[in-house]
């Protein structure tokens, strides 16, 4: 009586066992997803305002890169809440994760320290929203993006071998006041095929 008993525990269990499965199975990919929407929603709730400046220039970077330095055109100029504001925008928009790094000011350690962290990737590393990539059909685009912020290698010559290393820069003009002069030694000093866009701000 007590083997067949052990029998039919042995069915039931491996009937039970059978069906939990599937079910935990659906419940993890629910739970999965719902987490994922959580996390999307956390982004956009912590991104900050909407900004259609912003996200007109984050649409114009469109493509395959790692990581772009914002540069000022005059020397006594900072980047920061326009690259943070950018990286803001990118988070709304863009399905990868979007880095922000206040490169403050730099020396010869704190520049090659940023660079070691974040990779030289030149401009063979991007490829425009137009342009076809160069690199093999196994490329697999960047996981998380990162948007810099730099000083002008005009105030500081350290600041230029990371705008090389860098996928692109994104050149910011204060409308009215800075210097034409001063836009045209930054644009010869990062070279005008590095600079992936313009951005006029007040």
């Amino acid at each position: 009586m007590s083997h067949r008993n052990d029998e039919a525990l042995t069915r039931a269990g491996e009937v039970t066992a059978l069906v939990p499965q599937h079910q935990f199975a659906r419940t993890r990919l629910a739970q999965r997803q719902q987490a994922i929407l959580e996390h999307l929603q956390r982004g956009l709730h912590t991104a900050g305002p909407a900004s259609p400046e912003l996200n007109g220039v984050w649409q114009h970077l469109r493509g395959d890169w790692s990581w772009v330095v914002v540069l000022p055109s005059q020397p006594d100029c900072s980047t920061a809440d326009f690259a943070r504001g950018l990286s803001q925008a990118g988070t709304r928009l863009s399905i990868y994760p979007v880095d922000f790094v206040e490169a403050g000011p730099l020396d010869v350690g704190s520049s090659t320290r940023l660079i070691a962290r974040l990779g030289i990737s030149g401009a063979e590393g991007w490829s425009g929203p137009d342009e076809e990539s160069l690199s093999s059909s196994n490329h697999a685009p960047p996981i998380t993006k990162t948007v810099v912020a730099l000083e002008s290698p005009l105030a500081n010559p350290l600041a230029l071998p990371v705008a090389l290393a860098a996928d692109g820069v994104v050149l910011c003009v204060r409308r009215g006041r800075d210097r034409l002069a001063s836009v045209r030694e930054t644009v010869h000093a990062v070279g005008a095929n590095r600079i992936l866009c313009c951005a006029l701000v007040d």
